[in-house]
């Protein structure tokens, strides 16, 4: 709750003691429109009380200042406050007013025309000397009603009563009477939120609102989006009557979860008014962030299987209060979070579709299904997470011939038998490497796992004699450092043999064993290095 009902209260019993018991409202503006004609006025206008003063009327007991009809009206009104007359119909009476409250400024408009007015100032409510006299000359040609301005001033702020008095042949009337003028505005100060700092979910905002040398009216708090979608109207968010704080405490609490509070960047404002109509405003511009606005994991995808370096791709973003993002993980059968990389456990920068870290301990990790966690914060506390279930693969495919064996001679169909096995295998292949073409020419391949089975059954009744070089090559689904050079595991295995050979070793086949037959041996028999 803000500015809690405590304050509230405590405030409004603070005011009530800086003023009097009987303390009056500010600038208190009275033209007696709203009395019917007839009433006697002596205390129904709160903060004055009017006196009507007979010296030389014996025959009537009491005086009262009356409201009067339009006779005695001004341009602005139809009623007046007027002296009874009668007894006789020009007496020497005069009307006085005692304020509850003294007055700095004391206002009001005087009549009728043709008259002479004495206007005494007193500091004190009964008796004592005059502290200021005006005499008012109202000439009659041309001017009707009560319409002259008086303006009575006291820079001492002590003016408790004030007297009219006409000659004796005027009745005193006056009209649109005004005090408890306050020149100076309230005070208003914002302590929080900071200029342009993150906020989110229920705000307090603190500071002052108080005028120390008046009557307070009210406070209020308001809003404007200036971005996205600005808006030109303000919006109010909370209006207190009556209940200044004086000493800086919580003001307002401002719910910024509200369906039509987005995300974005907002001027607060803050006024306060006095009695008088006296304003002060004070604004502060603060960010609204109660969510992160993106994270993504673009690669891997959900469900991939991966092995070695790891990298991820996507975003971890925030428009106005960006924090830090953390990838983390742990094996999906439970465990701690962890850092994918523990030399970068927190990232202090947004990133848009580019590569948000690596996960370097991957290639020691054992093999089986983890979850990783992209995390991404706000200053504000706010966050958002992107989760998704990866299995890692660092086990090697294998890949094996067992038959035919090294340098074993062949002919006509030759059965291939061995291993071609991984977990998670994306296929294998079976080929040789002609030595008359230097072309690997494959003869075999297939998806399915192999387990000491047959390959292939090789036909080899069409080729040269010659020693050949098989290749069984198996390669596997988990893709390996995906943000650059995305590459699976493969495991090759390479077996010489020779072809239709027949025993000879004129391996190049010009008619004669030599020092080029055994060269070819060797080159045939090693292989090309893996």
């Amino acid at each position: 709750m803000s500015r809690m009902q405590f304050l509230h209260v405590a405030a409004a019993i603070t005011v009530l003691s800086f003023f009097s018991a009987t303390a009056v409202a500010q600038c208190v503006s009275e033209d007696f429109e709203g009395f019917a004609v007839g009433t006697a006025i002596t205390t129904q206008v709160d903060g004055v009380t009017f006196y009507a003063e007979g010296q030389s009327c014996g025959g009537i007991p009491y005086l009262y200042n009356r409201v009067q009809d339009e006779f005695y009206g001004d341009t602005f009104s139809s009623k007046v406050l007027l002296i009874d007359t009668g007894c006789p119909d020009h007496s020497d009476d005069y009307m006085r007013m005692v304020f509850s409250d003294t007055q700095r400024e004391v206002r009001f408009s005087l009549g009728p025309w043709a008259t002479t007015y004495t206007v005494r100032t007193y500091t004190a409510a009964v008796g004592g000397d005059p502290v200021d006299t005006q005499t008012i000359v109202i000439p009659g040609t041309g001017f009707v009603g009560v319409h002259h301005s008086v303006q009575v001033t006291r820079a001492e702020r002590d003016i408790r009563r004030i007297e009219i008095e006409a000659t004796a042949s005027g009745h005193e009337a006056i009209d649109n009477l005004s005090f408890g003028h306050d020149d100076t505005p309230p005070e208003v100060q914002i302590d929080s939120p900071a200029p342009f700092e993150c906020i989110e979910a229920e705000v307090t905002i603190s500071g002052i609102v108080c005028d120390d040398d008046g009557a307070y009216d009210r406070d209020r708090l308001e809003y404007m989006r200036a971005w996205p979608s600005p808006q030109s109207e303000w919006t109010l968010i909370r209006e207190y009557v009556g209940s200044p704080v004086c000493d800086p405490a919580t003001l307002y609490a401002w719910d910024t979860t509200e369906p039509e509070i987005i995300d974005g960047v907002y001027v607060l404002r803050v006024t306060a008014i006095n009695a008088c109509g006296l304003t002060t405003t004070k604004e502060v511009t603060v960010y609204v962030d109660n969510d992160f606005d993106s994270v993504q994991l673009r690669s891997p995808e959900p469900d991939s299987i991966v092995g070695g370096s790891i990298c991820f791709d996507g975003t971890a973003w925030d428009r106005t209060c960006f924090d830090n993002y953390v990838i983390r993980y742990r094996p999906a059968g439970g465990g701690s979070w962890l850092p994918v990389d523990s030399a970068n456990p927190v990232y202090n920068s947004t990133v848009t579709n580019d590569p948000l870290g690596w996960w370097t301990e991957a290639s020691g990790l054992p093999d089986g299904d983890y979850f990783v966690a992209l995390a991404g914060y706000t200053t504000t506390g706010a966050s958002s997470s992107e989760q998704i279930t990866l299995t890692l693969d660092n086990t090697q495919p294998i890949a094996e011939i067992t038959s035919p064996g090294p340098c074993a001679n062949v002919e006509g169909v030759v059965q291939i038998t061995g291993t071609a096995f991984d977990e998670h295998i994306d296929d294998w292949s079976l080929c040789y490497l002609s030595p008359i073409t230097q072309l690997w020419l494959c003869v075999a391949d297939d998806s399915d796992n192999i387990v000491d089975g047959v390959l292939h059954d090789w036909d080899t009744s069409g080729l040269a004699p010659c020693y050949y070089l098989l290749r069984l090559r198996v390669r596997d689904l988990a893709v390996v450092d995906r943000c650059t050079d995305p590459d699976p595991h493969v495991t090759d295995y390479y077996l010489t043999v020779g072809v239709n050979m027949g025993g000879t070793a004129d391996l190049d086949l010009d008619g004669d064993t030599d020092l080029e037959d055994f060269s070819l041996f060797m080159a045939l028999f090693t292989g090309p290095l893996p």
